[in-house]
């Protein structure tokens, strides 16, 4: 039923699994909580830095080779969580950052703190490549939660915004979950995903918990947008259709967590 956008599910290549039997345990909780496919998006730096575009691949077709064997109902295909700096264009033209499966849509992650001036350019320069920015976990980045107008036009320009299962539910912190919500009731999330790295916990691959979370929210039919109808489209190169969001309430939003 679920289609996840945003893992670190791939063994000893980032800060998420750390093990075959790690990545095995993870796609087994995601299966028995209803995830069809999993999105390995292995951070950019990482790969790039210590392995290789081939050697994730190499890891993906392996692993699904593994679960068809043991019969683990849910199938990985290959992205890349892609910070955003200066080189991003040329990695891309280099095939050095991936693609959400090969699609015109990327997952690239703003700058955590701080609003570096190269951001709107770097973020056009990909746009013109084709590529559709989904912006990352918005809810966590310093720059959004100052300034939420700023995603509102990132949306406007046609990106996507995928946030933090626990963001929904309260891992981060009370101001974020707060910030999320409001984030929701603007139409400014389009993708809820796990961004998982570890079997266990509140970084787990478990959707459920934040998908009933999001349909108190917005709906049961809009949070099932989010984690079924517009990931798989995503996935299937498919257009997305975004509504416009709505204005921002008048209270200003003063906390910052990560």
């Amino acid at each position: 039923m679920y289609y996840d956008l945003h893992t670190h599910i791939l063994p000893a290549v980032d800060d998420g699994a750390k093990s075959f039997d790690d990545t095995v345990e993870m796609a087994r909780v995601a299966a028995s909580d209803g995830t069809e496919v999993i999105l390995a998006t292995p951070h950019r730096k990482d790969v790039t830095r210590d392995h290789s575009v081939e050697h994730v691949e190499m890891l993906v077709a392996e692993i699904n080779k593994y679960l068809t064997g043991q019969s683990i109902g849910v199938k990985m295909v290959l992205g890349m969580e892609n910070h955003l700096d200066i080189d991003l264009p040329e990695e891309f033209s280099a095939g050095r950052a991936l693609r959400m499966n090969g699609t015109r849509y990327a997952l690239v992650e703003l700058p955590f703190f701080g609003h570096p001036n190269f951001v709107n350019d770097v973020l056009f320069q990909i746009q013109i490549q084709g590529i559709t920015p989904i912006l990352a976990h918005p809810e966590r980045i310093e720059s959004i939660q100052n300034n939420p107008s700023q995603l509102a036009e990132f949306v406007e320009r046609g990106m996507l915004s995928q946030i933090t299962g626990g963001s929904i539910t309260g891992h981060f912190g009370g101001g974020v979950k707060k910030f999320t919500h409001s984030l929701l009731k603007r139409g400014l999330v389009h993708i809820i995903a796990s961004d998982c790295h570890f079997p266990k916990g509140p970084r787990s691959p478990l959707l459920t918990p934040s998908f009933e979370a999001a349909a108190q929210i917005v709906g049961r039919e809009r949070a099932m947008r989010m984690v079924v109808d517009t990931p798989k489209a995503v996935l299937e190169d498919q257009v997305v259709a975004t509504e416009r969001p709505m204005s921002e309430p008048s209270e200003r939003v003063w906390w910052k967590f990560w």
